[in-house]
């Protein structure tokens, strides 16, 4: 949100409601404004997605066309008419916020989840529901702090790095999954599915779908690179270990970004805890291109009551975020 909004510039609209897009990665409020010359303007103001909106009771039709609404927002870096939506007061008086929980029964992460076992062998680690990422989430450095992730790049990665502008060009724009590491820390919905052979990762977030072989000792020569790469995997006692290669070249980080070539490597160490009801994520990358040493993380991960949802995310070429106004 830092790069594409500024914290510091609080601003106030008034204005009349055009569309309500209930829309991922962002929904979107377009309202017709009034500017100091009399005329007519359209503003483009950005909410939660529908998928985490949908969790608050938030639907299609909880703005309406032609209502008169003022809210309050921050004001966007490039777009002189865009802002980051807070909150909005319609004209009989209902505030609405950004995270505003319409009704109740939002599902949260459950410290007790029943599951039935998906596994066959019991010496396998169940990792099989539905699961929601608890943290370390972290955040981006504001606009002109430095990238704290830079310090690995070789020459070759700098060059492309410098090259890259995460506003117009993060991935996600173009409704691409960034990363396994973007996958694990935003704490979407995942549903893991296990049987003998593979286990499928199904990220609600960009509707991403990962298969990991378990009945693969190497990876297969003449791979075609792909955002998420090509997974083989194995158990260590309560850990599955994925090991993923054949990426095309991206970037690990989209703000303020940190890119990575099709040599890199990743290995994620899924330890589920005694309980079985949460794991920890920890993983690895490695670029002999783009790095000059290894990167690594960790998530944590519990059960959960929620459900994966269609994600559907909409391409903002195809007019979906009202650009075209």
């Amino acid at each position: 949100m830092t790069w594409h909004f500024d914290r510091d510039q609080e601003i106030t609209i008034e204005g009349v409601i055009r569309d309500f897009k209930f829309v991922n990665p962002h929904g979107r409020l377009l309202l017709d404004v009034i500017n100091e010359s009399g005329r007519a303007e359209v503003w483009d103001c950005e909410l939660n997605g529908a998928a985490s909106a949908a969790r608050n009771g938030w639907t299609t039709d909880l703005f309406q066309t032609g209502q008169r609404i003022t809210v309050k927002g921050l004001a966007a870096r490039r777009n002189e008419r865009e802002c980051y939506y807070q909150s909005g007061v319609l004209s009989d008086g209902t505030r609405i916020g950004r995270g505003e929980q319409i009704e109740g029964g939002v599902t949260v992460v459950s410290s007790s989840v029943e599951r039935s076992s998906t596994v066959g062998s019991s010496n396998v680690p169940n990792f099989g529901g539905v699961w929601r990422g608890t943290g370390p989430f972290g955040g981006p450095p504001r606009p002109g702090e430095a990238n704290p992730h830079a310090w690995i790049l070789s020459e070759a990665g700098r060059r492309v790095l410098d090259a890259y502008d995460p506003i117009t060009e993060d991935p996600s724009l173009e409704c691409r999954p960034v990363s396994i590491r973007r996958l694990w820390s935003n704490g979407s919905p995942t549903e893991i599915r296990q049987d003998d052979s593979i286990a499928i990762i199904h990220h609600e977030w960009m509707d991403a779908e990962r298969t990991v072989y378990l009945n693969q000792d190497t990876h297969p020569e003449g791979l075609v690179g792909s955002a998420l790469g090509h997974s083989i995997g194995w158990y260590e006692g309560q850990t599955l270990v994925i090991d993923t290669v054949a990426y095309e070249s991206g970037f690990i980080y989209q703000f303020p970004g940190l890119p990575h070539s099709d040599q890199l490597h990743t290995v994620e160490r899924l330890t589920l805890s005694d309980d079985g009801q949460a794991f920890d994520v920890a993983w690895v990358a490695e670029d002999p291109e783009y790095f000059i040493d290894s990167l690594s993380g960790v998530h944590n991960w519990a059960l959960t009551n929620a459900s994966v949802r269609k994600y559907n995310c909409m391409h903002p070429e195809l007019g979906v975020l009202g650009k075209e106004n």
